[in-house]
């Protein structure tokens, strides 16, 4: 009788895929990839962005170890942070972000030996994008992976240490990933990746960045929606602007501005200044009115003072996001911002953040109000929400709830928005 292995996934979209990869590579192995225990097996992909993801993620492991399953720990956290990981009891074996294809054998070989099996790689300059294509994607609108790693290193941030340089997907490996999602009958596809605004820029003798990958992308057949999601501010070029025009990407943009003083962007290393931002924000505007445009944002970064604080809050006033995800600055071992001078109290950055989450919740209402009486086209989910309804996103980026049949599943209608909340539209359907 074969084994039977759960996922437990924290962190981002790209840990998403990449758990996704390793439930193939396990059913391919002859494991039972299964959602409800008993477990045999519990791989547990990490997070590291913040002391409390880390500390989510060891709190998975314990509980899955409780169980009485073995756990297998990989992702960032482990590439960062073994010597945290590899003593904890029930885990076997612990592995980074490289060579995940090999997930396998290191579990087989730990469970029949008794010892725990660490195999974390480092990184090295000039090494290549490992292929982990994805067949059956968990989700109705399905990741696509395009670039892995980052250089830019701000000051505060973990993620270039635990994902290593940037490093590029051929073009040909994307468009036939792609093409195969497509004809499984998949609508949406995101482009994801560490930091996909570098993409290209690792590849000889090739001359591709961003916006030929999303152009080339628009050209496949039956692909309704291109969404590129997550870009850092510094790398909205007028050609990525561009690709906003074509029909089937995705009038929405992810844009982390982390904070909205000029002084604090500097200590936090960020290659932009408020100004460079307002004027990417109305580049983008004038092309697409509608854009919902969310981003991050840190408090309580070692010396940010209230008049820094109170300015980020106006420059969010300013743009008017349509969502915010709020971060209090967590001091990640190994970073720059780890030894900065001028920590804020714990209560402080509560304070902070309570401020802007309570202000991106006004600018959400706003920006879902401005949609009631219109027909917003919705790519509908496969997942029922508690109480029967279906639901999904609009290529702006809000999410919607309505009443209709199961055949709706997977296919992108017209809804007409009814009511708004902070958290998105209850709709109807248009016959």
């Amino acid at each position: 009788m074969g084994k039977t292995v759960g996922f437990k996934t924290f962190g981002c979209k790209l840990n998403q895929y990449d758990t996704d990869f390793l439930k193939q590579v396990f059913h391919d192995a002859g494991y039972t990839v299964a959602e409800q225990g008993p477990f045999d097996l519990i791989v547990v992909n990490t997070c590291a962005v913040t002391s409390r993801s880390a500390a989510k993620c060891r709190q998975a492991i314990r509980r899955g170890a409780r169980s009485g399953a073995r756990v297998l720990v990989t992702g960032c956290y482990s590439q960062v942070a073994k010597e945290e990981l590899e003593d904890v009891p029930g885990v076997i074996a612990v592995t980074g972000v490289l060579d995940r294809q090999s997930l396998v054998d290191i579990a087989e070989k730990a469970m029949s030996s008794g010892e725990t099996a660490v195999d974390v790689r480092p990184h090295e300059k000039g090494q290549a994008f490992q292929e982990t294509p994805v067949r059956e994607p968990s989700l109705t609108r399905v990741f696509l992976k395009i670039q892995e790693g980052c250089n830019d290193y701000c000051t505060y941030c973990i993620v270039p240490y635990a994902r290593g340089p940037s490093r590029s997907r051929p073009v040909d490996s994307i468009l036939q990933e792609a093409r195969g999602l497509v004809e499984k009958g998949y609508k949406e596809i995101i482009l994801t990746g560490t930091h996909i605004g570098l993409y290209g820029q690792d590849l000889t003798g090739q001359k591709v960045d961003l916006p030929l990958v999303a152009r080339m992308l628009t050209g496949i057949e039956g692909l309704l929606r291109l969404r590129i999601s997550s870009l850092e501010p510094h790398d909205v070029t007028p050609e990525l602007v561009h690709c906003l025009r074509f029909p089937q990407v995705c009038n929405h943009l992810h844009l982390p501005i982390q904070s909205g003083s000029d002084r604090v962007l500097k200590m936090m290393g960020r290659r932009y200044d408020v100004g460079t931002f307002l004027n990417i924000v109305g580049q983008v505007r004038r092309v697409a009115p509608d854009i919902g445009l969310t981003a991050d944002v840190i408090v309580g970064f070692p010396g940010e003072t209230e008049q820094d604080f109170e300015s980020t809050l106006e420059v969010i006033r300013q743009v008017r996001f349509s969502r915010l995800h709020v971060f209090k600055f967590s001091a990640r071992p190994g970073t720059p911002a780890y030894g900065f001078p001028g920590k804020v109290p714990g209560k402080e950055k509560e304070r902070r953040s309570k401020a802007v989450i309570s202000l991106g919740k006004e600018l959400s209402l706003d920006f879902h109000r401005k949609l009631i009486g219109r027909e917003v086209e919705v790519l509908v989910e496969d997942d029922r929400t508690r109480d029967g309804m279906l639901q999904g996103v609009t290529r702006n980026y809000v999410r919607a709830w309505f009443h209709g049949p199961d055949r709706l599943r997977g296919k992108v209608i017209e809804v007409r928005a009814r009511h708004a909340s902070a958290q998105g539209l209850l709709c109807e359907t248009v016959s």
